[in-house]
């Protein structure tokens, strides 16, 4: 078989994501085997790399970054929603109040108006009333107006 099934040092390294220190390790405790030594370093079967040195994921500490920073944008967010809530009661409190002063005026010149209107109503009533009085004196005359007629 040819050079290019087996891999060198380097190429297992990175191909397993593991140091080629921890690779040779490995290699001279007999963990794993080699498919030949040469003068420019070990051949390796990929195989043989992977069942010994699988490969490596994400670590935990790059996951628990990513969690972290992902709970830092969710608090950020969380703490804008919140503000923004608040604000939404307020201006809904607001506006209550507003309502209920403007339902109070409007009640207020409500009663105002009728209160004129009935005010209204009355002196008309007495100005109408004085010049049927006015008209009648004037008809009755002299002597009707003496004897109280």
């Amino acid at each position: 078989m040819g050079n290019s099934t087996y891999l060198t040092l380097g190429q297992a390294a990175e191909m397993c994501g593991w140091s080629k220190g921890a690779i040779s390790k490995a290699i001279k405790s007999g963990k794993m085997s080699v498919h030949e030594k040469t003068k420019s370093g070990f051949q390796l079967d990929p195989a043989e790399v992977l069942r010994v040195f699988p490969k490596k994921t994400e670590t935990p500490s790059n996951e628990q970054l990513e969690t972290s920073r992902k709970h830092n944008e969710n608090s950020a967010v969380s703490a804008e929603v919140n503000a923004l809530q608040q604000q939404i009661a307020t201006a809904e409190v607001e506006r209550n109040r507003e309502r209920e002063q403007l339902t109070d005026r409007i009640e207020s010149l409500q009663q105002m108006l009728s209160d004129e209107k009935s005010e209204r109503r009355q002196l008309t009533a007495l100005l109408s009333d004085q010049r049927e009085i006015t008209t009648r004196q004037q008809r009755q005359g002299f002597w009707g107006r003496l004897k109280g007629k």
